[in-house]
């Protein structure tokens, strides 16, 4: 296959086999031989569209993420308390939708390329958390607080409900992320004014 038949191939195709075979297998396990004739290629055309596995994977991951975080990003202009409840139906939601990916972070959770791309996935996330926190805090919703760490106490209880229900089977995904927004706007204390 040439490049300009390879061309007209959907990426899609190439992109679902490689996510098929990284997740089933892991990313380290995969070769692009396999990859290519999962998505009907030859090895010689998957090398035309892509230098090597790794930026195979950059690809996929881009794919795979493109449209939670072009929704997150747009959220902290909306009303902090809609804001919040989004953001943490949007994560869980696309977080179960895409268990496959995350299935990979698990098993791939060393390899080094993939540091970066973490360590600014969580800063941004941290900055989206804070700028809904900061707007409330300033329309007087939220009371004041330390907005980084409230911002990681809530980005790590979203990750532990994915994780548990990822790992554990348990919860429902709109059960769990209204339970959570209650929990942070309410806390549990009966006696909280």
């Amino acid at each position: 296959m040439n490049r300009r038949s390879f061309n007209k191939m959907p990426k899609s195709k190439v992109l679902k086999s490689a996510l098929e075979l990284f997740s089933s297998k892991g990313y380290s396990e995969t070769k692009m031989a396999e990859i290519a004739r999962a998505g009907g290629l030859s090895v010689g055309a998957l090398y035309l569209r892509f230098r090597n596995k790794e930026e195979l994977f950059m690809e996929l991951i881009k794919d795979q993420t493109g449209d939670f975080v072009e929704r997150v990003e747009k959220l902290p202009a909306e009303d902090p308390l809609e804001a919040l409840k989004k953001y943490i139906a949007l994560n869980l939601e696309c977080s179960f939708r895409k268990r496959q990916l995350l299935s990979i972070f698990f098993k791939e959770h060393t390899l080094p390329f993939l540091q970066p791309l973490r360590k600014n996935f969580f800063k941004t996330q941290h900055g989206i958390i804070a700028d809904i926190l900061i707007t409330g805090i300033k329309k007087g919703i939220f009371k004041s607080t330390d907005v980084k760490d409230t911002a990681a106490v809530i980005f790590a209880s979203i990750r532990g409900a994915v994780l548990l229900k990822l790992i554990f089977g348990i919860g429902d995904v709109k059960k769990m992320s209204n339970s959570l927004f209650q929990l942070i706007i309410h806390g549990i204390r009966k006696d909280v004014k």
